[in-house]
């Protein structure tokens, strides 16, 4: 199938984001965007949460009033690789959640290019994005 126009210059990214149940809070990244003509594979990239200072990020269930361990929210440093095998530079990422909703904002140099919502399903974190217009 060719790309429309409308899909190349109004432009949506789909990824999942893994936790890697290591110590420093990554996640594994696996993406795809559709401005990427007759790119047919799912790239990656690995995000390294960043410290803060702060506690450890932390929800409250539902069904409970105890806080608990959120392994997606948090500000973090992401490289990306490419359809080429190329690792970009690093991107900020900062992952919200409000209720059962994600939210993540992607910035470079404290300007932000992409926004996204998403949820978790399965233990991974799958969230929409596109570009700030």
């Amino acid at each position: 199938m060719t790309l429309t126009s409308d899909m190349l210059n109004n432009p949506v990214g789909a990824v999942t984001y893994t936790p890697n149940n290591s110590a420093n809070g990554s996640l594994h990244a696996r993406w795809a965007f559709s401005a990427q003509e007759d790119v047919h594979i799912v790239c990656q990239g690995t995000a390294i949460r960043q410290k803060t200072g702060a506690t450890p990020p932390q929800r409250s269930d539902v069904n409970s009033d105890t806080p608990t361990y959120d392994p997606f929210i948090g500000t973090y440093s992401i490289a990306y690789t490419g359809p080429d095998g190329h690792e970009s530079d690093p991107w900020d990422l900062l992952i919200t959640k409000r209720d059962e909703i994600y939210h993540a904002i992607w910035s470079k140099n404290d300007i932000v290019h992409y926004h996204g919502i998403g949820f978790v399903s399965q233990g991974d974190l799958i969230c929409g994005w596109r570009p700030i217009t």
